[in-house]
Parts: structure tokens; sequence; C-alpha cells
């Protein structure tokens, strides 16, 4: 496996932040998956010389983007930006022992992949697997987004599927129109909260109208709250330029991370969602109770932001981030091709650390994730030429790097509960004061 460079991290710099209670071994990250381009396994040889003949397989149009982990498999999303995808969701054996490049195989299935079919999978960008074994999918149901013909194929819609059972049925909800436009909502990220009935906190970064869904399963709800300051993107960001290859993306609100729970000053249980837009250098932060305000999705631009912090600037911008279950961020820096940490105890702007820097390996940071073993996986995908119609089939453009960490995902992260309430103040009070009435009749008798 091949090592890449590591930023050991020094005495000076841990002892200016709060520790952790205890902090486990790291290793440096390792390259565990590499590929010039994503093939299949194919239920038959013909089938592949047939995908590829009617162009509905084109190597190098096929991009990794979303990592998921469940059992001893590592999912993958291949979202339709262009055409020639043949599956859009598929998975890989997460425990390997060389960086041969596998071939991925369609989830769950060849045919619930079909582009057209409303039952199968259209457009997915990301997906999150909860605590319940019930993977949570984004499907777009928009393909070739970066053509000049997108086509809208299904509604946009979050699909579950129960990996616990192992039957792998789908079941699609399409988000309400209220909340989403089929021609421009682009569903990029989602964390999953799973309290009082299941939410799921989604950011929309479309060009014409980003925010942040939010989609209760109970009743099967969805709303959109919007803030214009904190969700879009802002000129100076929208330049990238890796490896001499420079790319306007000036896209609106991407990463999000949900954080750990905590008891608010009246004793209620809250979490903290931090959000930023891919074209930006802050990093932002809002309460979950705030999102899960249905009242302030009717409202107009300005009502969410009384409620939103602006945590501080990062050396460059984020596209994936992702919280691991005592409440450390791990997040990229696209520009300098690092990859950083932030214990969420300490002020944002002193507790920034970076734990892996590599020009040649780190290429797009996309996106996190962690396995029930302590390790912490992250997807490179050079995105930068994807987007400008520069892959080359000569070269390594995707890689799947792992760390040890002893860490998991928020997913894992402590449940709170309220302090129980006080006994009724004024039923003892009356209790009393009929004990004092009961005590003089008996004086008096």
């Amino acid at each position: 496996m091949k090592l890449l460079v590591l930023i050991a991290v020094v005495a000076a710099a841990a002892a200016q932040q709060t520790p952790r209670t205890s902090v486990p071994h790291r290793e440096q990250f390792r390259v565990i998956y590499e590929w010039r381009t994503i093939d299949f396994e194919w239920e038959s040889q013909t089938d592949r010389e047939t995908y590829l003949n009617t162009s509905r397989y084109i190597p190098q149009n096929v991009l990794i983007s979303g990592i998921n982990f469940y059992g001893d498999n590592i999912f993958l999303t291949l979202p339709r930006m262009l055409d020639g995808v043949p599956a859009t969701l598929a998975y890989i054996p997460a425990y390997q022992n060389d960086t041969t490049a596998p071939k991925l195989k369609p989830f769950p299935s060849w045919s619930d992949n079909n582009i057209g079919n409303c039952d199968a999978l259209q457009f997915v960008q990301n997906v999150e697997i909860d605590r319940n074994g019930i993977m949570w999918i984004l499907d777009n149901g928009r393909v070739g987004t970066l053509t000049q013909n997108p086509s809208t194929k299904c509604p946009p819609s979050i699909v579950l599927i129960d990996l616990k059972s192992g039957e792998n049925k789908i079941e699609r909800i399409p988000l309400s129109q209220d909340t989403v436009n089929p021609s421009t909502t682009y569903l990029n990220d989602l964390v999953v909260d799973n309290r009082d009935g299941d939410y799921a906190y989604i950011t929309d970064n479309s060009a014409v109208d980003p925010g942040i869904i939010v989609f209760r399963l109970s009743d099967k709800k969805s709303w959109k709250l919007r803030d214009k300051k904190s969700m879009t993107s802002v000129p100076e960001a929208a330049l990238f330029r890796l490896n001499g290859t420079t790319v306007n993306l000036p896209v609106n609100i991407d990463g999000i991370a949900l954080g750990p729970q905590f008891l608010t000053e009246d004793e209620n249980v809250d979490r903290t969602v931090y959000f930023c837009p891919l074209a930006s250098f802050h990093l932002y932060a809002i309460n979950a109770s705030v999102l899960r305000n249905e009242s302030l999705a009717t409202k107009n631009d300005g009502a969410l932001r009384p409620y939103i912090v602006d945590l501080g600037t990062k050396a460059s911008q984020t596209d994936g981030m992702k919280m691991d279950s005592t409440g450390v961020l791990f997040f990229g820096l696209i520009g300098s091709s690092t990859i950083a940490e932030w214990n969420t105890t300490v002020d944002f702007s002193a507790g920034q650390r970076t734990i892996a820097r590599d020009p040649n390996y780190i290429q797009w940071i996309d996106r996190f994730t962690f396995d029930d073993r302590g390790n912490v996986y992250v997807i490179i995908n050079r995105l930068y030429n994807f987007v400008k119609n520069q892959v080359s089939v000569e070269e390594v453009n995707y890689r799947i790097l792992r760390s040890y960490t002893g860490l998991k995902s928020y997913i894992h992260s402590e449940d709170l509960k309220p302090p129980s309430p006080p006994q009724n103040a004024a039923a003892t009070k009356t209790i009393a004061a009929s004990m004092l009435v009961f005590a003089l009749a008996l004086l008096f008798a």
C-alpha cells in the first residue's frame, strides 16, 4: 500500500487545544484502492460490449463521488453528470490486501439502476447509513447535469433501503414540489439524525435556489430553509487551481456535518449542524432545533440569519466533510491538497489541524466515511479534470485513502436525555397546605 505524507501532531499544537479524554493511536493515510477508469462486474462480457457499443458505458465519464460503509462493503456513488454511466450506486469489498482496481458491483442490482425507471435509481450523489442499518439515498432524478441537455427522469427523492434485513428493497419517497424544483434542485449531501422520528438535513446546491432541506421520516414531510449570506457561493472562492489546471466552480451550499448531542441552557437535547458552500472559505453552524422549525421555511430571506454562526475561515475551499462520534470534524482543503480536522470543543480559528498533505495523491478531496473498526476513509476524484472533460485514462483518477483513528461516525454518538423533571412544586405546596389544615383541625377538636 502506498504511504502518504502525514503531518505529525507536535506537542506544542496539542497543548493549545482541549484534548479528548484519550487520544487514539493515529495511522498515516494510505491508498487502499485506485482506478484509472471505473469498470463493473457485468452479468456477461456480451453485456459489457453492448453497453460500450451503444455508449451506455463510457469509462472516462464514470466518476466516484460519495462513499459509505456497512458490513464488509464500501458503497460508492457514481452521479450521472455525463452520459455513459451504467450504474449510479455500487459497492466493493472493504478489506483487501492490495491496491488493484476492483470492479464495482451495482447496488442493489443492475435493474435497480435503470435510467428512466422511477422504481430504480437515477442520479445518486450521496448516501448515508444510519444506526438502524437504513441507507438514505439522495436521488436527484435528473441525469446529464454537465451536458447541454439535462433530462429529468423522475422526481427528486429520498430513497430508503433496509440493509439490515438483507432484502435490499427500494422505498422511494418523492420530495414535495413545494420543497424542490425537479429542473433546478441538486440534492448534494446529507446527515441523518436518529431522534424524534428520524430527520435528514440535506444540502441543495441549486444554482437558483440553494438551501437546507429538512426531511422527517415519521410523516415523510419536508421543508426548505434558505439564507443567502451563508449558503451561496462568493466570487473570490469560485476559482480552483490544482496541478496546473484552473476551473471556475461557483457552487453553493455543499458539505454538511452533524455534531454530537448536547444539553441546551433550558435542558433540551440539541445538535449542531455544520455546513459550507463549495465556493467559500467560511464554515457555518446552526442548531438542528432551528432547522426543525417548519415555520421558518415560510418566511423570507433573513429569517434564518439570527440563528446562523459564522465560525471563521479556512485556508481553502471544502467539498465533503464528516463528523466523528466525539465531535471531531474531518474535512478537505482542496486548494492545498490537504486533509484537516477540527476538535469542535475548541475555537475553529485556532483548532484546525493539518493531518495529511500530498499534491500527488490528494487531488480534490470529496467525501469521508467511517467503518466499524476505527478507520476513516476519504474519496479523491480529481473533479477539476472531470468537469473540464480532461480525464486521462492513462493516469490514476480515483483513489480511496484510509487512516486508523480509533473513532466512529457521528451516527454512533452518545444519546442524551434531559434531566428528570423536578416534582411538581405547586402540587407539593397544595399537599403541604392540606396536611397543615388537617393537623390544625385535630389540634382544636
